[in-house]
């Protein structure tokens, strides 16, 4: 059995200096901001408190996907060096990454023999990072390539992804919502909850009065729904909302066996999607 390749991309919210004490390696997208493009790894604001605060006023920004001349160059450089390639990332109802990453899968392994691997996550941000330490597990477990995308694939670990987006417009201009719901939105002062469907799509979970309201409707859906006593790991993420950020670990501490809990920044690549003043958490389901 061949040696195993984690790959990635950018939108897995780990840095690179955590992808590389993971040995996953990653293909960074890029990002657009009033009209200059970056590598998401590479824009000249590092610090994600500055970066966020200069996103909103941002009059523009946009993410483009992974094209197949990365993916080809990526996935033959493993290839040929003896590994099996395994790559998680964005979910396919998010991106035409996903499916870019496929089409490049099947062209090598027409050529090379079945060594490339894609799964669906149907999932982002902390929802990857969670996906690829459960490959990183199954891989310590001696599992190949093949086998390990089996047990990803459309979810497999069943990881949930829950949110509050800070300003409707991002997701507009995203693509993710259309601009008449973002408009009504924010003359209502709704706060929506959003979560993903079955094929990895954003879709709306709940509509809040506010705030406040949206924070409890966050914490009732965990209650609920996560796995609060035999997951190993839940992530928190956000774009700037720290207070609310430590006030939702505290809760889940509260109510959880779990104490792995892990605060941190939103990527920039899917930072640019959902916007400032995003706070989201993400584990398993039970």
């Amino acid at each position: 059995m061949n040696k195993v390749k984690l790959i990635t991309d950018s939108c897995c919210s780990f840095s690179p200096e955590e992808l590389k004490e993971l040995d996953i390696d990653y293909i960074a997208m890029d990002i657009t901001i009033n009209g200059t493009s970056f590598n998401s790894f590479d824009v000249p604001e590092k610090d994600p408190e500055k970066f966020y605060d200069m996103l909103e006023k941002a009059e523009h920004c946009s993410t483009s996907c992974i094209n197949t001349f990365a993916f080809t160059e990526m996935f033959e450089k493993y290839v040929n060096a003896g590994y099996d390639v395994m790559y998680i990332g964005l979910s396919g109802g998010m991106s035409c990454t996903n499916n870019n990453a496929k089409l490049v899968a099947s062209d090598v392994n027409e050529r090379f023999g079945e060594r490339v691997f894609v799964a669906d996550s149907l999932t982002g941000s902390y929802g990857v990072a969670l996906m690829l330490l459960g490959a990183k597990r199954l891989m310590e477990e001696g599992k190949s390539a093949k086998q390990i995308c089996e047990a990803l694939d459309k979810n497999g670990l069943r990881v949930y992804s829950i949110f509050i987006p800070g300003d409707l417009k991002f997701l507009r201009r995203s693509g993710r919502i259309n601009r008449f719901a973002a408009s009504i939105g924010s003359m209502l002062k709704i706060a929506p909850v959003i979560t993903a469907n079955e094929k990895g799509e954003l879709k709306l979970f709940s509509k809040c009065l506010g705030r406040k309201k949206a924070l409890e409707t966050i914490k009732k859906y965990i209650l609920e729904n996560a796995d609060l006593t035999s997951a190993d790991k839940i992530y928190i993420g956000h774009t700037g909302q720290k207070q609310e950020a430590e006030d939702l670990a505290a809760f889940v501490k509260n109510n959880s066996k779990n104490k792995d809990i892990t605060i941190g920044y939103i990527d920039y690549t899917m930072g640019c999607n959902c916007g400032p003043k995003t706070l989201a958490i993400f584990g398993y389901l039970k």
